[in-house]
């Protein structure tokens, strides 16, 4: 009886023996497969760092600012969940921008929203959108009462402000975080960005053309003459813009029509704190003799400038 079996155990014993072995190379085979997706991933991760660093060379000295700016965001109660930071363009030493200051300002608002868990950031290309709006020069926003003020633009309970000034082949990096309410500012703090500029880093620079692109109007005939106010109530100043005593001059493209109204408003040059609205609204109320060619009304596009001081 064991005599019959035996073949059969034989038989058994050589196809579970080839069974094992062929699962044994079906094993090296997936390991080898698994060994190259790993080399190849961190090879393209090696590439993606390389790459990133070389478009962005002071990430990494972004990246750990950003840090030690929440460490002290937390100090001052802007907490995750209760704090929505605007991150400013940061300004070159004349006040103005540059394409390098609007850059470290993209980078900073996206490390802050990426290490912030909760913090709140206003989208950069909301403010980018408003300062075109609204023609705004970064050198009329550098004052820290203006910073704030553009703060609350966005709904925002805190604002980060930065200068760079140029060091040798490098430059640093100054940057503050003002609290809106309560009343708070950080200390500055200096970041060395140890790579060399670009060529036109400093090179001012708006996020808004140099001539606004606003609808066209008449324009006066030859030998017509110009329109004038005849009513011309001033402006009313909020109570942010007295207490910041702030000096600026707001210019207006307007169409002055037929029966001498002011139509078709738009800011060839803004300032803060609102006074564009104001001077929007008062001009609006202004009542004028209309420009006349040939002993005709006629309805021409002129510039209005309106001087705002507080003492």
């Amino acid at each position: 009886m064991a005599a019959q079996y035996a073949p059969r155990a034989t038989y058994l014993y050589a196809k579970l023996t080839k069974m094992l072995s062929h699962t044994h190379a079906v094993r090296l085979v997936v390991l080898a497969l698994a060994a190259c997706f790993l080399v190849a991933g961190i090879a393209r991760a090696q590439d993606e760092r390389s790459s990133s660093a070389g478009s962005d060379p002071y990430q990494e000295q972004i990246h750990s600012l950003a840090g030690r700016l929440l460490m002290r965001a937390e100090k001052s109660k802007c907490r995750p969940d209760r704090c929505t930071i605007l991150v400013e363009n940061f300004t070159t030493p004349s006040g103005s921008t540059s394409r390098l200051g609007t850059q470290l300002g993209d980078s900073m608002s996206a490390e802050i929203l990426s290490q912030g868990h909760g913090i709140h950031i206003v989208d950069r290309t909301r403010l980018q959108d408003y300062l075109v709006r609204e023609r705004i020069p970064s050198s009329a926003l550098k004052d820290r009462e203006a910073a704030r003020w553009l703060a609350t633009e966005f709904q925002a309970n805190a604002v980060l402000v930065g200068a760079i000034k140029p060091v040798g082949d490098n430059f640093n990096l100054t940057t503050q975080l003002l609290i809106i309410s309560p009343d708070w500012a950080s200390t500055e703090e200096i970041t060395q960005i140890a790579t060399p500029l670009p060529e036109g880093a400093f090179a001012p620079f708006e996020p808004y053309d140099a001539e606004p692109k606003v609808p066209g109007g008449p324009r006066p005939a030859k030998g017509a003459s110009v329109p004038s106010c005849t009513y011309c109530p001033s402006p009313q100043y909020s109570s942010v813009a007295r207490k910041a005593k702030f000096t600026g001059t707001v210019i207006l493209a307007v169409t002055v029509s037929e029966d001498g109204r002011a139509t078709d408003v738009h800011v060839l040059k803004g300032i803060p704190f609102g006074w564009n609205e104001q001077a929007i609204h008062a001009v609006n109320e202004w009542t004028f003799r209309p420009a006349s060619a040939d002993g005709t009304p006629v309805a021409v596009r002129v510039p209005i400038e309106m001087n705002f001081q507080l003492y």
